[in-house]
């Protein structure tokens, strides 16, 4: 594991600075790990300018070592979680003005937890030797959070009076509104020093409560104590579905189901749900359809129902649409229609409408739309042997979704 400094305070006015005005001091080896995995290193320094940092060894156990300002090493390799079996990831960690180091990690060892250890290097004689946990840790390996679901990704932030924020990525909800997509939840700590305890203030708190994927936070504290997140979000975005379906006897109904994902309404089985797209709206997630008639026969379930607008909007039966979904406003479904030509062994294959054999060809018809975005000379969008090509919205992520009871 290597580190160096860089000189970030000022720089001349040019355009773009050349590593040699920036890089202030060579690449320094911080630990030599031999044949173990070190990796996932976190890194802050004090007032004094000791530079600390943490990892994971072997993706098992937190590792920890203190560097003076010269990249000395004053505390070697340290182990910082507790005997046993442990799976640390993605640890990350702030050090106090009191020179005490505050880290957050995730271990992912059975039900996945959300750590918090406090160390204070100061307690150790800074020799060069490796410290010793049971002497050095104040609060030791705190659980944050650990339930149902996966979490991961902490983020740990220390405010004006020594409170400790801690944000992360967690795929629980109580009510399961969010498909197990994981979301950004946050929780306070409070430092006892006297009896070496981490006392919840604020415990887990849902901070994203829309459907969509969060993940990746980190957080600061600025000079009015204000906690400041940011994540990665799916808000925005753009999402399109090009589903062959099975147009087979065996499928009447589930058409009618396939319309009740997307849509909404009720399910042959009984039962509401609200329907993908109006979901995801909501979320500020745009989504872009188009359901494929294969061989271009049209169960009844097809039609009508939860079907019946969207078999309107694909032309009652239309063909393959010439355009791109998005480019105009409003322009965000293709609707039912036919698809009577696919691709099977490199060559266009014409699918007639027999509501058996042919109305079963999901494989070629998904080879067919895959082919449509980029094709087998690499040409992007595709051009796939077929008279007629999906044609795929260029700034969505694209999705193909086969839907039968047989096999391709």
């Amino acid at each position: 594991m290597v580190m160096s400094s860089l000189l970030a305070g000022y720089s001349p006015i040019i355009e773009e600075a050349e590593a040699a005005q920036v890089v202030i001091t060579d690449a320094v080896q911080v630990v030599d790990g031999g044949q173990v995995n070190d990796r996932m290193a976190a890194v802050d320094s004090d007032a004094d300018g000791n530079i600390h940092v943490v990892w994971s060894r072997n993706t098992q156990h937190l590792y920890y070592t203190m560097l003076d300002a010269r990249a000395q090493t004053v505390i070697d390799a340290t182990q910082i979680s507790n005997p046993g079996a442990h799976r640390a990831w993605h640890p990350d960690m702030e050090v106090d003005e009191n020179g005490r180091v505050h880290i957050t990690w995730t271990n992912t060892a059975g039900q996945y937890a959300i750590m918090y250890t406090l160390i204070d290097p100061s307690l150790h004689a800074q020799d060069g030797s490796p410290g010793d946990d049971t002497v050095i840790s104040i609060v030791d390996d705190f659980i944050v959070s650990q339930r149902n679901q996966d979490r991961d990704w902490p983020a740990i932030g220390i405010d004006s009076v020594g409170s400790v924020h801690i944000v992360w990525e967690d795929a629980y909800e109580q009510l399961d509104k969010f498909y197990q997509q994981p979301q950004i939840y946050y929780s306070m700590l409070d430092i006892d020093l006297s009896t070496k305890e981490a006392i919840t203030a604020i415990d887990d708190t849902l901070l994203t409560p829309i459907i969509g994927h969060k993940g990746h936070p980190d957080l600061a504290i600025d000079a009015d104590d204000f906690v400041q997140v940011v994540w990665d979000d799916t808000r925005g975005g753009k999402v399109e579905f090009a589903a062959p379906i099975d147009t087979s006897g065996s499928m009447y109904q589930e058409w009618g189901d396939m319309c009740t994902v997307f849509y909404g309404g009720q399910w042959s089985s009984g039962g509401y749900f609200r329907g993908i797209k109006p979901m995801l709206l909501d979320a500020n997630i745009t989504v872009y359809e188009t359901l494929y008639l294969l061989s271009g026969n049209t169960p009844s379930a097809a039609s009508g129902g939860a079907c019946a607008t969207a078999y309107q909007t694909g032309g009652s039966g239309g063909n393959v649409r010439p355009t791109a979904l998005g480019l105009t406003p409003g322009d965000d479904s293709g609707g039912i229609r036919e698809l009577t030509e696919v691709v099977f062994g490199g060559a266009a294959t014409n699918l007639p409408s027999d509501g058996g054999y042919y109305s079963e060809f999901w494989g070629p018809g998904s080879t067919w739309a895959c082919l449509s975005w980029k094709d087998a000379a690499g040409n992007v969008p595709g051009n796939p042997p077929t008279q007629r090509d999906h044609k795929w919205n260029p700034n969505a992520t694209k999705i193909v979704m086969p839907i039968s009871d047989e096999g391709p």
